[in-house]
């Protein structure tokens, strides 16, 4: 019996044993509170009681020292606290303002003094702000960031950038039909894929990314291997800002307990009520009268598109009262947060091609009608007559809304028992109008809609003063669907493809012209999916002696289902000549439903042993179980069987795409040692390493592709009559012919995984200030790749996609950072990473292998954020009035350019059987780059610039200086040309107006990218040309196409780094 069907069988009987028995794990957001207590002759106090007590709940947990003087209180919500301590003989002890962040692991060591224990001693919380338990390298984001900082879209993924070693994905990955939002993940963190990060919120999985039809097969969505994420690319479907009470990036070498991907780990935690009633009112304003124009708009003469935002919400929590029923003081709380966004987005002026108007009036009916529903060209573009191609230069606005609700409920039972449960409810919608290089163009206007939602229920249970479990159980499902239609934009006569070629609303005419590196489509669909998941964490913690023990099991099961059209009718054009005459290639694809399975289960054993006062040892090995996809209703999919190519055929029906590996044990290992332990000049040195292994899940759906679930016909054809379609056979022959091209997965597929270690020191300068110097490496191996391999000798089919592991990358880097704590005013993060990242493909879909400069590899970044209560100056009523107050806040962002992967024709080996991507060849005496006047007059010599053009931001790569290969590679080394830099600031002012005690107004002034500096986004890297012949023929090869915030993919451009400055006006109601 598999795993899969095994754990699905189990599931109940799981979930009990697990409550009940306490069986383990996961990756928990609570943290870890502990210390030594002794007297004042450094020997340990045995069966001293330790109260902890929440500040803000009034809540109490009690444990006692054992012999060795630790105590340890596990699961600790984060929030403020105070420590008391009583052992006969010895005064009292009273900490407080002790502060606990997420998965923090606090050692607050105490000292009694001999005296009675009617009396006591009470100091204020000033605990290190160094780890002295283990080696991770991790960034808390608390709430002064959080609530101060200036966050473009009230979305906190600039704020992830506050961490050391994490980039954004590249602008190069703006790839059609392969990258955006719910395909591919944002970061890459310290060498790390983009889609090997784990999120979860409030200790359980929202890895929920999603998007419709199709792609949902080849994008890592599926597995659950990206983030839930609303239609604009937002953070509100994991938490909305005001509802966010902090977050932990762990980015290197962390413990067992956390896993499942080998990239960065975000994790999140959602406010709670407490004993006071708190909340917000607020509304976020944008005017785009106010605002910078967009560099590409002034480039091309277009006037900035209308801009209207309005963000507002509010929240509310304290606790549960019921007039002369229930008072739920030091019992029941509620927190209540709700955000709503109406927005109207500019696009900044966008070059598409369209067919120009010579190839319009040469072109038959009916196929001139599509070509006129496609916008008229614009009379100061580029015009390729010869291919019937020219320019069409645009700019619009997109509407979006979201609407974020989420409801949380605790409940202390007992000072045993606490339990919290959690709704969460985001519908939003976007629509956009389709650019290239998406695969569109402008006068198809797509509507897309998301609505995610999530239930979690949480359970902390004390059985012992050393033996303590945290539970929880989570079902979240997200649903979206999409519609592209056409209208009359940019002057284009709008048609009806499927009324046209006679297709069901629910089909996808399509109609493409593709040929001397053009790319122009035409399409109409409905499409939908919906991804659900279930997630079962369990963490068990035991003290014993100066061992403090966690073991646990984390279960996760998604049931992603995706609603492609019921058929597909393309109509392909692959010259000027087919267009006028109306020859197509015909391709009809027949689709079923499928309805993929994907199951996780890991469990872990940890240790973490204070070995001495000085040195302790985190120690652990986590267990990680990864299956091939199956099925909930309905057929598998297939992979094939035969010993090569030529002898492939489809493997009989249950045939999992790759056995499961029963061995795949990470080991982890972690010191700290503290050199010097003075207060306020502490000296910890930390290392460790680990092995971290991938689910290799992200291309699991593609087994839903092929044969069994699609059928494809190809015939020469003519608009608007398609090919008839085949219907799918869901059992096909084998041997036999498949109706589609199967997808081949090697039997016993090694899923991949990464070696992590760093060093690092860390030295206290003061109470408030810490600065860490890091040195992290990484090593990841058997990453994902494929391979189209052609087989004209097989008789069952003669092409194979084929999905392998068996790339590697190497990744180091140099790591600085500097933290302050709210200190007079004043809180500082900042980060520097100098790092080197190399491998031989950085996507899975990556071709022609070579090995250079990974995709995001990024030389030199730097990101700090700062926030300044000002002073108050003068103390008559006028100074109050006006100088009293005042706050200021910054983040700045700096980085070197992203590599650029250069691409020219796509070669056959034949000796493999393998379609690859090739590179380019140099071509001597000619200088890579062009710059300035020269790169203008170059190009505008080549007919890439029109007159009075200039190169977009003052660089180019220049086309002289490359070839397409006649065959092979190329010989220009991969990636070893690069893009722009990047840098931004954005800045807050606010003050507040107390109106009346725990009650004030806010009025804040942000303004993102202040100084208007511009960022370019994707040079464009396709050459085109004739293999052997010098010189690129695409008119826009080496440019930058648009600006950085309009081409990094997931998050909207408007929200997005590297745009034009954006000013933003809030008012705030706070008590």
């Amino acid at each position: 019996m598999t795993l899969p069907r095994l754990l699905r069988i189990a599931s109940p009987s799981l979930f009990v044993v697990i409550w009940f028995a306490s069986a383990v794990m996961g990756q928990t957001e609570t943290a870890t509170v502990s210390g030594l207590v002794t007297d004042r002759t450094a020997a340990a106090v045995s069966g001293a009681e330790v109260r902890l007590q929440s500040a803000e709940r009034g809540t109490v947990t009690t444990t006692t020292t054992n012999n060795s003087g630790i105590y340890v209180f596990p699961n600790v919500q984060p929030g403020q606290y105070q420590i008391s301590i009583q052992k006969q003989g010895f005064k009292q002890v009273d900490l407080l303002g002790l502060i606990v962040n997420i998965q923090d692991h606090i050692d607050q060591n105490f000292r009694l003094e001999v005296g009675s224990v009617n009396e006591s001693v009470t100091v204020e919380a000033g605990a290190s702000m160094i780890n002295t338990m283990d080696a991770s390298v991790s960034t808390v984001v608390d709430q002064t960031y959080v609530k101060n900082m200036p966050l473009n879209g009230r979305s906190f993924q600039d704020l992830i950038l506050l961490t050391p070693g994490v980039v954004t994905q590249t602008p190069q990955a703006n790839n059609p039909g392969v990258t955006g939002l719910g395909m591919t993940g944002e970061f890459s963190v310290n060498g790390q894929r983009p889609e090997s990060n784990y999120y979860t919120v409030d200790g359980v999985s929202a890895n929920g990314g999603a998007t419709a039809g199709l792609n949902m097969v080849i994008g890592a969505g599926p597995s659950g291997s990206v983030p839930t994420a609303t239609a604009l690319g937002t953070t509100q479907a994991l938490v909305s800002i005001d509802d966010l009470q902090e977050f932990r990036v762990q980015s290197s070498t962390y413990s067992a307990e956390h896993g499942r991907n080998p990239g960065g780990q975000f994790a999140f935690e959602t406010k709670s009520g407490t004993n006071q009633w708190h909340g917000t009112a607020y509304d976020y304003l944008r005017n785009g009268a106010i605002d910078a124009q967009d560099w590409f708009n002034d480039y091309f003469g277009k006037p900035e598109p209308a801009l209207r935002q309005n963000d507002f919400g509010g929240t509310l929590g304290g606790p549960v009262r019921i007039p002369g029923l229930y008072n739920g003081k030091d019992k029941t709380f509620f927190f209540v947060s709700y955000e709503g966004l109406r927005l109207v987005a500019p696009q900044a002026a966008t070059v598409t091609f369209v067919p120009d108007a010579a190839l319009r009036a040469n072109t038959v009916a009916p196929l001139n009608q599509v070509l006129n529903a496609f916008p008229v060209q614009s009379p100061n573009g580029i015009d390729d007559t010869a291919h019937g191609v020219a320019q069409f230069i645009g700019s619009w606005s997109n509407p979006s809304s979201i609407d974020s609700t989420s409801v949380r409920l605790d409940q202390v039972v007992n000072d045993k028992l606490r339990l919290f449960v959690r709704f969460s409810d985001v519908p939003s919608k976007s629509t956009i109008r389709e650019t290239q290089p998406t695969g569109g163009n402008p006068s198809m206007s797509q509507t897309t809609a998301y609505t995610p939602r999530s239930y979690t229920a949480g359970a902390s249970s004390v059985f012992a003063s050393r033996l303590s479990n945290e539970f929880r159980l989570n079902y979240s499902s997200n649903e979206v669907t999409a519609r592209a239609v056409i209208d009359s934009f940019g002057g284009s006569t709008p048609v009806d493809l499927a009324q046209l070629t006679g297709s069901s609303v629910d089909s996808q005419p399509e109609v493409i012209l593709q040929y001397a590196g053009y790319r122009i489509v035409m399409l109409q669909q409905r499409i939908s999916a919906v991804q659900r998941q279930w997630n079962l964490v369990d963490t068990v913690d035991l003290s014993w002696g100066r061992h403090h023990f966690k073991f646990g099991i984390d279960y996760r099961r998604l049931t992603p289902i995706a609603t492609p059209p019921n058929s597909a009718h393309l109509f392909d054009y692959f010259s000027v000549a087919a267009v006028q005459a109306n020859r197509a290639l015909t391709i009809a694809v027949s689709t079923v439903p499928f309805y993929p399975l994907y199951t996780n289960f890991s469990a872990f054993a940890q240790d973490e042993w204070r070995m001495s006062h000085k040195l302790s040892l985190s120690l652990g090995l986590r267990w990680d179980v990864n299956p091939a996809p199956g099925v909930t209703q309905g057929s598998n999919a297939y992979t094939v069987q035969g010993s090569g190519p030529n002898t492939w055929a489809l493997a009989p029906q249950g045939t999992p795409l790759w056995q499961t590996a029963w061995y795949n044990f990470a080991p982890r290992l972690g010191a700290a040692y503290i050199l010097r332990g003075t207060p306020g000049r502490e000296i910890v040195v930390r290392g460790g390493g680990g092995v971290f292994f991938d689910t290799g899940q992200q291309q699991g759906s593609f087994g839903f592709d092929g044969p069994g679930f699609q059928a494809v016909k190809v015939q020469p054809g003519a608009f608007p009559s398609p090919a008839a379609p085949s219907p799918v056979i869901v059992n096909p022959p084998v041997p036999g012919s498949y109706g589609a091209q199967p997808i081949v997965f090697p039997a016993h597929l090694q899923l991949p995984y990464t070696l992590q270690w760093n060093a690092s020191i860390e030295q206290a300068l003061g109470s408030s200030q810490v600065l860490t110097v890091s040195y992290v490496g990484a090593h990841a191996g058997r990453l994902l790749r494929e391979a189209q391999i052609s087989t004209p000798s097989n008789p069952n089919a003669k092409t194979f996609l084929f999905v392998d592991s068996g790339l590697m990358s190497d990744y180091d880097a140099l790591q600085i950072q500097f933290r302050r704590r709210l200190s007079r005013g004043l809180t500082t993060l900042a980060s520097y990473t100098w790092s080197h990242c190399m491998d031989y493909g950085s996507q899975n879909y990556t071709l022609g292998y070579q090995r250079g400069n990974c995709d995001f590899d990024v030389r030199h970044n730097f990101s700090t954020a700062f926030s300044y209560d000002l002073p108050n100056l003068g103390e008559n009523r006028f100074q109050r009035a006006v100088f009293h107050n005042w706050g200021l806040d910054d983040r700045l962002t700096a980085r070197t350019g992203f590599p650029i992967t250069l691409n020219g024709n796509q070669n056959f080996d034949s000796a493999t059987g393998q379609s690859f991507n090739s590179g380019l060849d140099l071509v001597s005496g000619q200088s890579v780059y062009l710059y300035g006047s020269n790169c203008t007059s170059v190009l505008q010599g080549m007919g890439d610039l029109l007159p009075g053009q200039g190169c977009p931001g003052g660089r180019a790569i220049n086309p002289n200086a490359f070839a397409p290969p006649a065959s092979g590679l190329g010989n220009a080394p991969r990636n070893f040309v690069r893009g722009f830099g990047a840098w931004q600031m954005d800045l807050a002012l606010r003050r507040d107006f107390p109106i009346h005690e725990g009650l004030k107004l806010q009025f804040r002034a942000e303004a993102f990218n202040i100084f208007n500096h511009p960022n370019f986004g994707t040079i464009s890297a396709f050459c085109g040309g004739t293999p052997g012949v010098p010189g690129c023929t695409n008119r826009q090869f080496g440019q930058a196409t648009g600006t950085l915030a309009s081409t990094l993919g997931v998050l909207s451009p408007l929200y997005q780094q590297g745009g034009p400055r954006s000013m933003q006006f809030a008012l705030r109601l706070v008590f």
